[in-house]
């Protein structure tokens, strides 16, 4: 067995994360909600700071956003954003879900150098499965296409 550690967002982290947000200060409440289907949200509150969320990983995020950000979090450096710089999120969602193998071919050889490197690691470390040598563009786009598309 390698060592290391893997932690999913699963209801048995949920103790864990409100001990942490409990040990950094915060009071927490739940806030109900009129659907019968959904109980409310969590609510973290030290001071005049409060932190909503769905579930205690979702508060525990937002308090770590804070943490690392500060009350003016959508101007920090990690939040701003260039005009020319794609969103970070967007960019992960276009190269799980490619149109073609075109995507790929726009890629310069750096790029496209570090993204077998990044699928690489993600195949082998984190779904344990064997990744191609110095695949082609064309193999990228079939194995990521097809890996998602299952």
């Amino acid at each position: 067995m390698k060592n290391g550690c893997t932690i999913a967002d699963a209801m048995n982290t949920y103790n864990t994360a409100l001990k942490i947000i409990l040990s950094k200060g915060y009071k927490i409440f739940l806030i109900p909600d009129k659907r019968e289907e959904y109980m409310g949200d969590f609510c973290a509150v030290k001071g005049n700071r409060k932190f909503i969320g769905g579930d205690p990983l979702r508060v525990l995020g937002l308090v770590s956003i804070w943490e690392n950000t500060g009350d003016d979090w959508q101007n920090s450096h990690f939040s701003k954003q260039n005009i020319s710089e794609e969103s970070l999120y967007d960019k992960i969602l276009s190269r799980a879900y490619p149109d073609s193998v075109e995507d790929y071919n726009n890629l310069s050889d750096r790029e496209f150098t570090d993204f077998v490197l990044d699928y690489s690691i993600f195949f082998k470390d984190v779904l344990d499965e064997k990744f191609p040598k110095n695949p082609s563009r064309k193999e990228m786009f079939q194995l990521v296409s097809t890996f998602y598309l299952e």
